[in-house]
Order: structure tokens, then sequence, then C-alpha cells
């Protein structure tokens, strides 16, 4: 009786070319991770920067309060509100920036107003409640 012949690649194709895929796939995930999470260096050693760098001494002034970088953001904030009054978006991050820096009375009119222009802003209505709520612990 004849064999039949055998179905699929033969192993002299097949395993190479699965090889060069594997080698594929292992050179584009290591391109994603190390563009998608700055990595540098390897197991083995670092190289060029550090991965972790030192943070940046805060530029606050002698009474303290937020840094400078914050107080540019609020800045910001508050340059695109004045430009584009309907913008719930802007108003809720400055909230936000207030509610984080423990400025409750600042942050309330803020998430208020954001939802005045959209009352199903989610975030502004988390915020508002926080808001409110550390108004009243900072009273007590």
């Amino acid at each position: 009786m004849p064999a039949e012949p055998s179905r699929g690649l033969p192993p002299r194709i097949y395993i190479p070319t699965l090889a060069a895929i594997a080698i594929l796939f292992l050179g584009v995930m290591t391109y994603l991770v190390y563009v998608g999470f700055d990595v540098n260096g390897s197991v083995f050693g670092k190289a060029g920067k550090p991965a972790v760098q030192a943070a940046a001494p805060s530029t606050n002034v002698e009474g303290g309060g937020p840094p400078a970088a914050v107080m540019l953001q609020i800045k910001t904030l508050r340059d695109r509100i004045a430009a584009h009054p309907d913008d719930d978006v802007a108003m809720t991050q400055l909230a936000d920036m207030e509610l984080a820096v423990g400025r409750f009375a600042q942050a309330i009119p803020l998430y208020t107003q954001a939802l005045k222009v959209n009352p199903h802003n989610v975030a502004a209505q988390t915020g508002l409640e926080q808001a409110k709520d550390g108004l009243r612990e900072a009273r007590q």
C-alpha cells in the first residue's frame, strides 16, 4: 500500500518560518515597550539616562503654596475659561486643581458653574461633593 502524502509544510520550512515569526514578534514587542514606557537599559545595567530622574527642587515661595508648574497650569486654565466661558471641562479641571491643594471654597463655585453649563458632567458632580465634604470637615 502506498504511503499517504503528508499535509502541511515540511519541517525544514516550518521550523525556520516559526523562528523568524517569533523573533519578529519579540522585536516588535520590545520596541513597543521601549517607546511606550520610556525604558532605558536592560536587566544587565543602565544605558543613557537614568530610568528614574530626581525631582526638581520646589520653587515655592517662602509662605508655601503650589509649585510654579501648578500655578502655570492654573493660569492657563483661567485664560482658557476667560476665552471660552462655556468650557465645562476647563472649569472642572481648574476646580480639581483647587480641590487637590485644599482650596475647597474656591473649587465649589467652579464645579457649580461647570454643572450649569453641562449638568451631565460626572467629574464635576463628584468633585462638587468632594469639595463640600472637604469644606465641611475643615470647618469642624
